[in-house]
């Protein structure tokens, strides 16, 4: 529960989508979505170096399962599909800007890697 002024928020009805952004590839994915007002399959993976086919559309079946992002496909030969935000999606984009502009100020401090600290080296 967190306390802000007058109101209550529960932590737990976020657990989805919490659950959800902190896997790998769902915030760039978020940020690409709202950068245009549709994508197709192939630019998303453009955009977002380094994401594999298979992780791409699991993160596009849950954000779709969550309500945030949309999938329409066009009756053509191929058949064309594009991706894009709902309403709640781009609200939910929105929210995280401050949260974004926090993180850019605060970085996370950065960790050894795993057995290159001296100190966690076991002799």
């Amino acid at each position: 529960m967190i306390h802000a002024g007058e109101r209550e928020y529960c932590v737990d009805p976020a657990g989805g989508v919490l659950g959800l952004l902190g896997k790998g590839w769902a915030l760039p994915l978020m940020g690409v979505l709202g950068n245009r007002p549709a994508s197709r399959f192939s630019e998303l993976q453009d955009a977002v170096r380094g994401i594999g086919g298979k992780v791409l559309s699991a993160r596009l079946r849950e954000l779709i399962d969550l309500g945030l992002v949309t999938r329409k496909v066009y009756a053509e030969v191929p058949a064309r599909v594009e991706y894009r935000l709902t309403e709640a999606g781009l609200q939910l984009r929105e929210a995280l800007i401050p949260l974004l502009a926090w993180a850019t100020v605060h970085p996370a401090p950065s960790r050894p890697r795993r057995g290159s600290d001296p100190a966690l080296r076991q002799g």
